[in-house]
């Protein structure tokens, strides 16, 4: 199989190219689309075999969680047992946008997309291609960035393809230049919020929503 690139203009989506993508998903195939941090990979968040591609594609350690992207507050209902009440301020105001929050997952979602963990880390990219395509998917992926393990993170389509010539049915190309910095953690597991990693949004920021 040889990766198919197709470009998108983010101003006016290709519907077709949209379903085409969406087609893979539902066959439990991943895909590789932009984000507005980095390139990612994505699967069905609901099938092993879409999880365990993302394992082997990338090599990734089997003890290394993946995280969920979603396009709606529905979708993350899907996934995650309770949305606190403090956690709403920061999800207001930072999504979409490079924010990833850890919540208790629903057992719904395979052990094998946590490792075992009881949490999930989500998050809504602020990106139209990467929207569309899990909106019209109409559940959440289980996404990573689009590289080998512990390789640098792709910015651009052609990036994606280097790493992964052969082993993609398609990877989607906005033609935009992915912002290259992670997104921030912050996990609402616990009784009071925790920031796990600063990235694009700011402890400063964050503090102006919510106390830590």
């Amino acid at each position: 199989m040889r990766s198919n690139i197709v470009k998108v203009n983010p101003n006016s989506i290709n519907d077709k190219i949209i379903e085409n993508a969406v087609s893979f998903l539902s066959r439990g195939e991943i895909i590789a689309f932009p984000t507005d941090t980095v390139y990612g990979v994505g699967g069905d968040i609901f099938s092993e075999a879409a999880i365990n591609r993302i394992y082997r594609l990338k090599n990734r350690p089997t003890n290394k969680p993946i995280n969920a992207l979603i396009s709606s507050e529905d979708q993350l209902k899907m996934i995650v047992e309770s949305i606190p009440a403090y956690a709403r301020s920061i999800i207001k105001k930072f999504w979409p946008g490079p924010l990833t929050i850890i919540l208790k997952k629903k057992t719904e979602v395979s052990d094998k997309v946590t490792c075992s963990l009881d949490t999930i880390g989500v998050r809504m990219p602020n990106n139209r291609v990467a929207l569309e395509i899990i909106k019209k998917f109409e559940k959440p992926l289980a996404t990573t960035s689009a590289n080998i393990s512990g390789q640098p993170s792709p910015l651009t389509a052609d990036d994606v393809y280097n790493n992964f010539q052969e082993s993609l049915p398609i990877i989607i190309d906005s033609q935009e230049k992915a912002l290259g910095i992670e997104s921030t953690i912050v996990t609402f597991a616990s009784s009071k919020p925790q920031i796990l990693r600063i990235g694009a949004i700011t402890k400063e920021e964050l503090s102006l929503f919510i106390d830590f």
